[in-house]
């Protein structure tokens, strides 16, 4: 059995040459693809991915990695490196400074390491699993705010302004009359870092897809936080939708979003 320690380590590293690179890259102009009508790829998503995957492959070349860029490698190993090389690419497209390095890694299902890495800011958000979370090495943990009018929340809308779109738009403006306002970054890590740190009260979005939460859904368990579907039934990687909150707070954010579906 590999050590914790060592894949934790590992995924330091590899976030940290990923944003040593995105971060060179970010005052250059930039090719841009398009993936969809807002859906930006550049080559420094694939560049930086590239850094990622060859890091973590020289030391284990027999783990599999799911990464959203080059998809799914499928090996016998019970190791999965969830990979987001830039969460946030609009906003980085744009020179918005809320996008990282996401990386997380899952043994037999389990997550056991995670590292967001703020490019710009310079924070890096890390977490053991039953060791705690970090930011820059220092312990940190969810706010202690129990009623939803003292709260700041976050969301986020994916790229298709279909049916869910415009039920989270509803729930946008609902939130946003019974709490402190809610907060929309373009990044789903980092909105699971701000509630691990306490900057957040809770934070719920769907259309996500599992590179989005694998190291921020860990990081926010470790900080004391809770993290569930939208329904409330337990947290699922490749479920599309999650909450994250203090744990104060959770059930009132569950009933809320199930008030608005019923």
């Amino acid at each position: 059995m590999i050590q914790a320690d060592q894949l934790f380590t590992l995924a330091l590293e590899a976030a940290d040459k990923a944003a040593s690179l995105i971060s060179d890259e970010a005052e250059k102009v930039l090719k841009v693809d398009f993936k969809g009508a807002a859906n930006l790829v550049t080559q420094v998503d694939v560049a930086a991915e590239n850094i990622i995957i060859e890091t973590v492959g020289s030391h284990f070349p027999d783990h599999q990695f799911l990464a959203e860029e080059a998809g799914e490698s499928e090996t016998k190993s019970d190791y999965l490196w969830i990979i987001d090389p830039i969460d946030g690419t609009t906003n980085f497209v744009h020179g918005y400074p809320f996008y990282a390095v996401s990386i997380a890694v899952y043994e037999g299902g389990e997550a056991l390491a995670g590292v967001v890495n703020h490019v710009q800011f310079g924070d890096v958000y890390s977490a053991i699993k039953g060791r705690g979370a970090f930011c820059n090495g220092k312990p940190i943990s969810v706010s202690n705010t129990r009623t939803l009018k003292h709260s700041l929340l976050a969301t986020g809308f994916a790229y298709e302004h279909d049916e869910v779109w415009a039920r989270n738009m509803d729930l946008f403006r609902e939130f946003t009359a019974m709490t402190q306002g809610v907060r929309r970054a373009g990044a789903a890590s980092l909105d699971f870092c701000h509630v691990a740190r306490g900057w957040l009260d809770g934070f719920w979005e769907f259309g996500l897809s599992p590179w989005d939460m694998a190291a921020g859904a860990l990081i926010v368990s470790e900080a004391g936080g809770v993290v569930s579907l939208s329904n409330g039934d337990p947290f699922d990687l490749f479920s599309g939708d999650a909450v994250a909150s203090n744990g104060h707070l959770h059930e009132q954010i569950v009933q809320l979003l199930g008030r608005d579906s019923a």
